[in-house]
């Protein structure tokens, strides 16, 4: 065998490895990876993945029962947390987006967490959720407002897109149309593990 013929048998075999991966590899190969890429388009597409691996904070926040609850402690679930404050207008213009998800896809294995970092606490989150109307979202306050300067330098609203493990996958400074169908895949994909 010649060097022509060698190297032209040798493109050959490389066309047909690249064509038969192209043609047995699942349709969704890329999302079957775990990476979060796939899943960042439409809408999600502006969510900036963390450069190195991040995990829940140890940050103390109230629920609505007045239990101190560690962040950390509730990995186990996918999440999206969500840090606002009833004088931030942004948060306002997302906090309907936030109760839908949570009505669409809210069980054991996924919640919104969107923690009121203000003064006013509990009772101050559910009188603001009541006047703008907002309902299917559990009561979350972290009245020393730390978490919102350590996690997020003070700039509300921002989320944080957390897997079953604590690991946070995504983040966005901003209101975001959270319910979109690119949405409810995301977290659908983190809530089965897929992610």
């Amino acid at each position: 065998m010649n060097a022509k013929t060698g190297l032209i048998a040798g493109v050959t075999v490389l066309l047909l490895a690249v064509v038969g991966t192209m043609v047995f590899a699942p349709k969704d190969a890329g999302k079957q990876a775990g990476g979060i890429e796939p899943y960042l388009v439409g809408e999600m597409a502006a969510l900036t993945v963390p450069a190195e691996t991040q995990m829940l904070s140890d940050h103390i926040i109230m629920a609505e029962t007045g239990e101190p609850k560690k962040l950390s402690a509730m990995k186990g679930k996918a999440m999206l947390i969500n840090l606002w404050a009833p004088w931030c207008a942004p948060c306002r213009a997302e906090m309907k987006e936030l109760a839908n998800l949570q009505k669409h896809l809210g069980d054991d294995d996924f919640e919104v967490i969107a923690i009121n970092v203000n003064r006013g606490g509990i009772r101050e989150a559910e009188e603001t959720l009541k006047e703008w109307g907002i309902e299917g979202l559990a009561l979350y306050a972290e009245p020393t407002m730390a978490i919102a300067f350590d996690l997020a330098e003070g700039a509300l609203p921002t989320s944080f897109v957390v897997d079953k493990k604590g690991e946070v996958r995504a983040l966005f400074l901003g209101p975001l149309a959270w319910d979109k169908p690119e949405g409810i895949a995301l977290f659908e994909a983190l809530k089965n593990g897929e992610i």
